[in-house]
């Protein structure tokens, strides 16, 4: 059953000020105005901003169902096209695609190139963690003003430490273009991943059968900043890792006008870390003080880190990027010596993400 939707915020002043007042209601003036002030988040100064997409290969909509467009993705594999995603409460959708010579992919499901990449999307998942529960062939589309365009189906069932729930694979070939789809439906979200996965494949087949369409500067619209809720976050910490996803995406919002942020999932910045722990862990003391049963065995190894000044190097020895650089005054060796002695058995954690994507007009 889903328990928590995404929260989707566009920014701007009114963002700044509905996202302080939800903190407020949830965790009293004290704990959120107090802490926010002290490190600059209470009134931050946040302005929308405009985005050019990349060129698409395919004119995708802003939603689906219940699934929120992120954007175009990165992705490692060399082949020209292009690959996007969304998302929602309990629900994944990725989509890649390739460009092909015409001759090299005919259209259908009968080519032997669409059938060795149907092999590797099932080789993709992993091993030991997916069951095939059934394959088959479906239909993408099939509305009125579109053609039904036939694609490949492989549903498996999978169990493990990083993903329970259940994985459908597509593969379609049109114009030259092979299409490579997946939508993940975490365990609990089974009744939506049967809605969403029928609106899946008939936006899906709608976007394929139609050109693509590629805005121009003047109308894209801006950017919105999404929190994407961990339904797996303890209970007892949803309040810490709440404030800790508005700290980062207040940051992110207000770095806008200065920084392109890429859409898609948006890995954190050493400072969107340390400004968002420092956050949570300031309000974990507030509330251990309003309320001395309250536990969090995380945030009170937290707590220690902060309180003895090493912060800053937990952030870059735990929760590291490659992308970041090594920022000055690091005092590594000390740390070192000091979490050997208080942090032996210690495993940094983190619920929940953010993302970047273009706004709705």
């Amino acid at each position: 059953m889903r328990q928590i939707r995404q929260l989707r915020h566009r920014y701007g002043k009114r963002w700044a000020a509905a996202r302080l007042a939800a903190l407020v209601a949830a965790f009293g003036l004290a704990g959120v105005v107090g802490l926010a002030g002290a490190f600059g988040l209470a009134a931050p100064a946040l302005a929308a901003r405009s985005v050019v997409p990349l060129r698409s290969a395919l004119a995708l909509p802003q939603y689906i169902g219940v699934l929120d467009y992120m954007g175009e993705r990165s992705r490692a594999d060399s082949r020209p096209g292009g690959s996007y995603s969304y998302r929602a409460a309990g629900l994944a959708l990725d989509i890649d695609v390739y460009d092909y010579a015409a001759a090299r992919l005919p259209d259908g499901i009968a080519s032997k190139l669409l059938e060795r990449e149907f092999v590797r999307m099932q080789r993709s998942l992993p091993a030991g963690s997916a069951q095939l529960i059934r394959a088959g062939t479906i239909a993408l589309g099939g509305a009125a003003s579109t053609p039904a365009i036939p694609a490949r189906e492989a549903v498996f069932a999978r169990r493990g430490a990083s993903f329970d729930g259940t994985s459908y694979l597509w593969i379609a070939a049109r114009g030259g273009r092979l299409y490579e789809m997946r939508f993940d439906v975490s365990a609990g979200f089974e009744d939506d991943g049967r809605v969403s996965r029928s609106e899946a494949l008939a936006a899906l087949g709608q976007a394929i059968a139609r050109p693509s369409e590629v805005p121009s500067a003047a109308s894209v619209p801006p950017v919105d900043v999404s929190i994407l809720w961990d339904p797996a976050t303890p209970p007892s910490e949803r309040p810490l890792w709440t404030a800790y996803l508005y700290t980062r995406a207040a940051l992110v919002a207000a770095e806008s006008e200065d920084v392109a942020f890429p859409s898609g999932d948006h890995a954190a910045s050493f400072n969107e870390e340390f400004r968002g722990r420092l956050i949570a862990v300031n309000l974990y003391r507030q509330l251990r003080r309003r309320d001395p049963a309250f536990k969090s065995d995380y945030f009170a190894d937290l707590d220690r880190v902060e309180a003895s000044g090493f912060l800053r190097e937990y952030i870059w020895q735990y929760l590291r990027k490659p992308a970041w650089t090594e920022p000055g005054g690091l005092r590594l060796a000390a740390f070192d010596a000091w979490r050997a002695a208080h942090l032996r058995n210690h495993v940094a954690e983190t619920y929940g993400r953010i993302a970047v994507r273009l706004a709705a007009k």
